[in-house]
């Protein structure tokens, strides 16, 4: 018997979700979007309305009794990537980071944040750090705590996406420098470069046209200018958009878009794949 469960992917302005039953997921069913300073940088700022929202999108589709897996909004984490000295994975890796406690130039104390870590391809052994502030991810177990529903997982958009991509990225050959353009809200869009499946560069875009061309190639160049080893890039698209040729044209590359069916994104696609060690 497979738990019948619901995926949301949540943003600043909006949330969309899929049912998965008997294993199998079902076409995007539940969007809504968020009225202005609902949510900021990932933090939810009116909890009640949000768990309200939530409550009564699920029990409209008769879904209240669904365990939900919840991806936080993209801003909610910050990422790093840490060398690893022990031979070992720990069974506490948590612990053993606080142990060894690397310089992170986090905003805000180890102590005062929830982890995530995922061990990372290649030599010297290294880990991939999500840390999110305690304070986000309790305000988002209040909301849904709120909404009544059965929260099963809360999990950091960047690596649902990675374990979306996990595949692709490991047939990829190490000079190749894949960039990953997703949408994020009303135009906004976020990049992460990956190389080797080691994730090295991830911003924002705020901009739309011409901006965001000038910003994704000024983003891949700068990486190209830390890394002499990388000898070519393949862009990926979550979504079709109007500046793909314009892109295409500034790279000198086709890009290609990724659609992960029967999910509705590579996030969602992600966060219903099993969890892996953390």
């Amino acid at each position: 018997m497979f738990p019948q469960q619901v995926l949301l992917e949540l943003h600043d302005d909006g949330l969309r979700g899929q049912v998965v039953r008997d294993g199998k997921p079902e076409p995007i069913s539940l969007e809504a979007p968020l009225p202005p300073l609902t949510m900021r940088n990932g933090m939810p700022l009116e909890k009640e309305p949000l768990g309200d929202l939530i409550g009564d999108l699920l029990v409209r589709d008769g879904l209240i009794d669904h365990f939900v897996l919840a991806a936080l909004p993209p801003a909610a984490a910050h990422w790093r990537v840490v060398v690893w000295p022990f031979e070992d994975w720990p069974e506490d890796p948590a612990r053993a980071l606080r142990q060894i406690d690397p310089p992170l130039n986090l905003p805000f104390p180890l102590d005062d944040a929830y982890l995530d870590l995922q061990p990372l391809p290649g030599q010297p052994p290294q880990m991939l750090l999500a840390a999110s502030p305690k304070a986000l991810v309790d305000a988002w177990v209040d909301v849904f705590t709120m909404a009544g529903v059965q929260l099963e997982r809360l999990a950091p958009t960047q690596s649902c996406q990675l374990a979306a991509l996990a595949d692709l990225l490991e047939e990829a050959p190490p000079e190749q420098l894949v960039a990953l353009l997703a949408g994020e809200g009303t135009d906004t869009h976020r990049l992460l470069l990956v190389r080797a499946g080691v994730p090295v560069f991830e911003r924002a875009l705020l901009s739309t046209g011409d901006g965001l061309v000038d910003d994704l190639v000024r983003s891949v160049a700068f990486y190209r200018r830390q890394d002499s080893a990388v000898r070519d890039v393949r862009l990926l698209l979550t979504e079709a958009i109007a500046e793909r040729s314009q892109l295409e044209a500034r790279l000198s590359l086709l890009a290609e878009e990724i659609t992960p069916e029967p999910f509705g994104s590579l996030v969602l696609q992600g966060l219903a794949m099993p969890e892996a060690q953390s």
